[in-house]
């Protein structure tokens, strides 16, 4: 079964480092490659420039970064359920 992963939302305009683009085409979150000594790893940014964490392959950064993009677009922290009920002026 083949899905859908959002390395496939990555654009690379230069080695080493990939902009994770919207369906406008607009950044919302950069990962590029870091060498430490003989270590490879990744560090991946939200579209602000803030780190979002450190990772030892691609596609977890990748992924880190479009979970903070999704959970962008939702209420956090959590605000409880609205009350429904009758009204009590």
């Amino acid at each position: 079964m083949v899905t859908w992963h959002p390395i496939l939302a990555a654009d690379e305009p230069t080695p080493g480092r990939w902009e994770l683009r919207d369906q406008y085409g607009r950044c919302y979150g950069v990962v590029e490659i870091l060498t430490i000594g003989d270590d490879l790893g990744y560090r991946a940014d939200d579209a602000a420039g803030e780190l979002i964490g450190h990772y030892a392959t691609l596609r977890t950064a990748c992924r880190e970064v479009h979970s903070r993009f999704v959970q962008s677009h939702g209420p956090a922290p959590f605000r409880g359920y609205p009350d429904f009920g009758p009204r009590r002026d």
